[in-house]
């Protein structure tokens, strides 16, 4: 697999994917219908006129990535769309590589990421957080697990590949930090850009295992290959993943406003059981949040 750059802006418009180019008024063909004028109140006027462009790491299965179609898709993907029909404007999805994904919006090329991106009270220095669903991290090996790799101390002497500016760097990094305590070899980190190309190099074996997203790990294990080429670590000390914790819609500090009519949003939707269908759709109910807070990760 290729990492496969979009050559286009996908926007999300009352729940549909459209190709388009940039907004069209202060409705953007979105039915007003199923605004949450509650919302919808707190969105400063200039994106009801101009629209929310998302910088999203694209492809990352299943959150963003291209369909069999070349259609645009996944839970954060249809999560876009939802907040679209809440907020009653456009919401785009832009690729953009995610260890500059925050630069972006620090540069205005984006007001938002909707990216799987973890609440880390790091990340919280820089931008505020809505809190949409719990991710964890898993391991995927080649299928049959070739090296035994069973939990982070099989881990000691091995290589991991890991995604550029993601938080497992620091999580690989504990682990191998625990690898030196117990009088064993650290763990060697691989970092690439994304995830077609750690999985690539996890078959080639210039790697042992890749460290990723749980749900990311899961549907890789299930997929690639048909299912024939990697098989997912499950370690019985870490059910839910390692380090599970919130992730967010990142948004900049300043923008407030912008901030708390995505809130609203996602609370709306959490409310009304959209949420909860989004959830149960890509199989992900078990991951889901009771609200949508802000900065949940202390």
């Amino acid at each position: 697999m290729s990492k496969k750059k979009l050559g286009f802006v996908a926007v999300l418009s009352a729940g549909l994917l459209v190709l388009a180019g940039c907004a069209s008024g202060p409705n953007n063909g979105v039915d007003q219908s199923k605004v949450d004028k509650a919302a919808q109140a707190l969105l400063p006027a200039e994106y009801l006129d101009k629209g929310i462009d998302v910088a999203s790491d694209i492809p990352y299965e299943p959150f963003e990535f291209e369909d069999e179609n070349g259609k645009l898709t996944g839970f954060d993907v249809e999560l876009g769309a939802l907040i679209s029909q809440k907020l009653g404007t456009e919401v785009r999805f832009n690729d953009a590589v995610f260890d500059t994904i925050i630069a972006n919006l620090e540069a205005g090329t984006n007001d938002i990421i909707i990216s799987s991106m973890s609440d880390t009270v790091e990340r919280q220095a820089k931008v505020d957080f809505v809190d949409y669903h719990i991710g964890g991290s898993q391991m995927i090996v080649n299928k049959g697990n070739p090296e035994g790799i069973t939990n982070p101390l099989s881990l000691c002497g091995k290589t991991v590949i890991v995604q550029n500016g993601t938080i497992q760097i620091d999580l690989v990094g504990t682990m191998s930090a625990s690898c030196k305590v117990s009088g064993k070899k650290p763990i060697t980190v691989t970092t690439l850009p994304d995830a077609p190309s750690m999985e690539n190099a996890l078959r080639a074996k210039q790697g042992d295992a890749v460290m990723m997203d749980s749900l990311v790990a899961q549907g890789a294990a299930a997929k690639a290959g048909s299912g024939e080429y990697f098989d997912v670590v499950s370690d019985p000390d870490a059910p839910n993943g390692y380090d599970a914790g919130f992730v967010g819609v990142a948004i900049l500090k300043k923008d407030t406003g912008l901030r708390d009519a995505i809130q609203k949003a996602i609370q709306s939707l959490i409310d009304d059981g959209q949420y909860a269908a989004l959830l149960a759709k890509w199989e992900m109910s078990s991951n889901g949040v009771v609200s949508a807070s802000i900065n949940g990760t202390k």
